[in-house]
């Protein structure tokens, strides 16, 4: 099919969320929309209205580039992309522009901490400001004067998800000398920006002896992964000697680093990449010194807005090539992963204006996963049709195109039956039509008398013209033997065909020749036999 004579079809992938910093002047900020089919206009819209150029955001309409120059607040909202052409329009899923910001710690007097030397010490990081979004934020740990001397980790020292620092086992240098603070920094990536606060003194109390304790689990937290996205899980064990982490999958199988886990932050933590839906369920971690723990479990839930359910029996939003006067039929069957709110049911649109369903030209089926256009029509309905589903973990949006072509059309057919004899020769052509860039093939079968169906070859007997296959010829014109006619004759199909639509010619080729027994005679043998014999009694 010709790229340039179908709708839009867009090929872009948006995040759900895309996040830039307020009163910025930006050059590194920008969305591509990118779609297939043709010369293509491309618009922006947010929330509703079309997206003029600014000095604050501009669009290009002919690479549909999105740009964001200057950040205000009228410039965050929801986004669209609608790509076009003259043959209909494609669009985006919508998604959100949002502020990337810091807060600021509060200016407050440092607070002191007392810990006992080779227990579990915990500093907090108090009033961490707000961070957005939670992907650009790294919490980090000072002390001292300034920033220079940052808090090394180790697997005796550790930062929790909160943000919060944890010496596992502590040791008398953790305090090494009086008017030095603990600080917690706050760093964002997109803005290269980093906040301290929450200053803390530490004072250690020493131990007359050196403890030997059992692993305990101080912190843990389960996670949420998209669907495909990544899942992270911690787990945090304080004792003396410092424990082993032992990571279990739901299906008890111990976790070592692969394509699918890492494991990192000194056993701390575990990243499930890719995650799918089988990748849900209770994960365990264990801490192991001299001493074994209970096994402590932590939940990863796989989420993810609605999905077309690839195990159904119907094709899902498949692109269509339906012949003029034939119906088209969309299927939108939305599903949710399990555990999850169920998916709205679909709303439909056609180049991105909903439909109005009125059970004539559009019929949908009573849950609204299927869609009917009726008696299609080349002007009237040819274009890019969409079905939208929500659920609260996002958006599903699905574009399928709609090409309505000319039907094949029989031109030339052959006769419905046809006599053949020994001596005969029969030319059984086919003459059709139909959309111009494609192309028809022709294939023939042939079913014998006894109703055995095979293919049609070239042969001694049968010929079929090349290269278009629409004529094939049985030529019995050299043969005299009865039973090679008898051979041929029986039922001939033709079928025209392209990719997306077919037709079916039946013709029947019978003889006069019959059998009796091994014998086979024609029927003017027979009715010389009957003359001689009645010649012979008279």
């Amino acid at each position: 099919m010709v790229s340039d004579h179908l709708p839009p079809k867009m090929v872009s992938t948006f995040k759900s969320e895309y996040y830039f910093p307020m009163l910025y002047i930006l050059t590194d900020a920008w969305i591509d929309c990118n779609a297939k089919n043709g010369k293509i206009e491309y618009e922006w819209k947010k929330d509703g209205a079309v997206v003029q150029n600014s000095k604050y955001v501009s669009v290009d309409k002919d690479t549909g580039t999105l740009r964001f120059n200057q950040m205000r607040a009228i410039v965050y909202g929801t986004y669209q992309c609608f790509a076009k052409n003259d043959f209909g329009t494609s669009l985006s899923k919508p998604f959100k522009v949002k502020e990337s910001s810091i807060g600021a710690f509060p200016s407050k007097e440092p607070q002191e901490i007392q810990c006992k030397e080779f227990e579990h010490c915990k500093i907090p990081c108090r009033d961490k400001p707000e961070c957005s979004p939670d992907s650009e934020c790294k919490v980090q740990w000072f002390i001292g004067e300034g920033t220079k001397g940052k808090v090394d980790l180790s697997k005796r020292v550790g930062v929790d998800g909160n943000g919060d620092l944890h010496f596992l086992r502590t040791k008398a240098n953790d305090w090494p000398w009086v008017g030095l603070n603990y600080k917690c920094g706050v760093w964002h990536e997109q803005l290269k920006m980093l906040l301290v606060g929450s200053q803390t003194t530490l004072k250690i109390i020493t131990a007359s002896r050196v403890p030997t304790l059992s692993p305990n689990l101080i912190y843990k937290s389960g996670g949420n992964a998209h669907y495909r996205g990544e899942g992270v899980l911690k787990c945090m064990f304080s004792g003396y000697a410092a424990p082993d982490i032992e990571w279990v999958s739901p299906d008890n199988v111990v976790i070592k680093n692969s394509d699918k886990y890492v494991i990192t932050d000194y056993e701390r933590t575990l990243i499930i990449k890719d995650a799918m839906q089988n990748d849900e369920g209770l994960y365990t971690c264990t801490g192991n010194n001299t001493h074994k723990i209970n096994p402590q479990g932590v939940f990863l839930n796989v989420t993810s807005a609605p999905m077309l359910d690839s195990e159904s029996k119907n094709p899902q939003m498949n692109d269509l090539y339906v012949s003029v006067g034939k119906n088209a039929t969309f299927y939108c069957e939305a599903i949710s992963l399990p555990g999850e709110s169920a998916p709205t049911a679909p709303r439909w649109m056609k180049n991105g204006v909903a439909l109005q369903i009125d059970g004539g030209k559009y019929i949908v089926s009573s849950n609204q996963q299927m869609l009917i256009v009726t008696n299609v029509q080349k002007a009237l309905d040819s274009g890019a049709f969409q079905c939208m589903s929500e659920n609260s973990e996002g958006v599903l949006l699905k574009d399928a195109l709609l090409k309505v072509i000319d039907p094949i059309t029989i031109i030339q057919r052959p006769q419905g039956s046809y006599k053949i004899m020994p001596g005969d020769k029969i030319s059984l052509g086919v003459l059709s039509t139909s959309e111009p860039s494609l192309s028809l093939r022709y294939n023939w079968t042939f079913i014998s008398l006894q109703g055995e169906e095979q293919v049609v070859k070239d042969n001694d007997i049968w010929k079929i013209s090349r290269p278009t296959l629409n004529n094939l010829t049985i030529d019995v014109s050299q043969v005299s033997d009865p039973s090679v006619v008898l051979g041929v004759s029986g039922e001939y199909v033709v079928d025209v065909f392209h990719n997306y639509d077919s037709e079916r010619i039946k013709v029947t080729v019978e003889t006069e020749i019959i059998t009796t027994g091994k014998l086979v005679v024609t029927q003017s043998f027979i009715i010389s036999i009957i003359i001689v014999r009645i010649g012979r009694s008279s």
